[in-house]
């Protein structure tokens, strides 16, 4: 049977590779799976080495951290893939693991990276190494296409996967009856991230604005998504610092609780744009350890962190990054915006025009299509065929 191998290290990309795998066993039901990943992918039905949604770090110094577990892992996976030889090994986004993972594995298996690397962020040597090492790349972002094909890598733009997948269960009207949030209430969404790393940080600068606008304003009404993957422990301590605020906590009902919202305050990430394609006004938070600012400042080649801001190449949604994620500020802007619906339509509008740059719904299917056309060519796959 052809076999295919997958990569995913991070909550987003095991989300990403799931429904891939779902796609490309509709195409031919004959494909097995094994992989890195996490639980999505598992119940997607890839056999997984090593959950790695439950080690995922971020930042140099939580790397470090957990370098031992990644490393274990890493060359346990290595192992695997180079004897039991796949037809295709497929690589989602993680560029710090899977980057290297292809310079080990490179003409030994063919190789296809789902979810570029962000190039256009980090300058031009890693694409060096892409152009070496990897056999095809699947872009999900619209300008990724001619920077690869100008670097002479075989590229496809199958579209953003995250379009098949926003879908809200109810109205808006309906799920704000359902929350209780009344007309005269504002509901603000508060996503402090997926990581725990993450979470440590930005969520006690999002309770502490929070807590600022509630004392302007009683009306407010607070929902705070948690990630699944990250203890409900670590969430405790900065709440009971703000027992007054007493937010709505689910991990399960994300679009449904931000396609409800008036506002909402997100963590750099996926969720931004998932945040943006449900039609919330939002602002940009975040926070990282000293190390990792100073070296990203020194090697990002550009002035945003929020993908609406890079699709759009200019600031559309405020960021507040490091010292400026400071609560007072950020509790004045949103006030401000609150307090102006005009100004909020024109977030909202500006953000749909940026978003419309992503194409159609349909990407998981096109990229499960380009897989299967590499798949075909594979040895393994035509001694496969009945």
């Amino acid at each position: 049977m052809p076999k295919i191998f997958l990569i995913a290290c991070e909550a987003s990309g095991d989300a990403h590779g799931a429904v891939l795998a779902q796609s490309l066993r509709k195409l031919d039901p004959r494909i097995e799976f094994e992989g890195l990943g996490g639980p999505e992918m598992g119940r997607s039905g890839v056999s997984l080495l090593a959950d790695m949604t439950k080690i995922s770090a971020l930042g140099f110094g939580d790397v470090l951290g957990k370098y031992f577990q990644f490393r274990k892992i890493f060359y346990r996976a290595l192992t695997h893939v180079r004897k039991t030889k796949p037809d295709l090994l497929i690589l989602i986004d993680s560029p710090a693991f899977n980057l290297r993972f292809a310079k080990k594995i490179r003409k030994r298996v063919p190789i296809i990276y789902y979810i570029s690397p962000q190039i256009w962020a980090w300058g031009g040597r890693r694409i060096r190494t892409i152009k070496r090492t990897i056999d095809h790349m699947m872009v999900i972002l619209p300008f990724e296409e001619e920077i690869y094909r100008k670097a002479g890598v075989p590229c496809t733009f199958v579209g953003h996967p995250l379009l098949d997948r926003i879908k809200p269960s109810k109205s808006r009207t309906l799920l704000r009856q359902e929350f209780g949030v009344r007309e005269t209430e504002k509901a603000i969404a508060l996503l402090p991230g997926s990581r725990e790393s993450e979470v440590r940080r930005i969520l006690p600068v999002m309770l502490e604005t929070a807590d600022l606008l509630t004392g302007e304003n009683p009306g407010l009404k607070f929902f705070l998504i948690e990630a699944p993957h990250v203890s409900r422990e670590i969430y405790e301590a900065p709440l009971e610092r703000h027992p007054q605020l007493h937010p709505f906590r689910t991990a399960e009902r994300l679009y449904d609780v931000v396609h409800l919202a008036d506002f909402a305050l997100v963590a750099s990430g996926t969720a931004t744009l998932e945040t943006a394609l449900l039609g919330t006004p939002f602002f940009l938070l975040y926070k990282t350890s000293a190390s990792t600012f100073l070296i990203g400042r020194r090697l990002v080649k550009i002035p945003y962190l929020g993908l609406v801001n890079v699709l759009a190449g200019r600031f559309v949604v405020p960021e507040f990054i490091q010292h400026l994620a400071e609560p007072q500020r950020i509790a004045h802007e949103t006030k401000v915006l609150l307090e102006n619906e005009v100004l909020r339509d024109k977030l909202r509008e500006e953000i749909y025009e940026v978003t419309r740059k992503l194409g159609e719904p349909g990407a998981t299917e096109r990229a499960a299509k380009v897989v299967l056309g590499k798949l075909r060519e594979s040895e393994g796959y035509r001694r496969a065929r009945p």
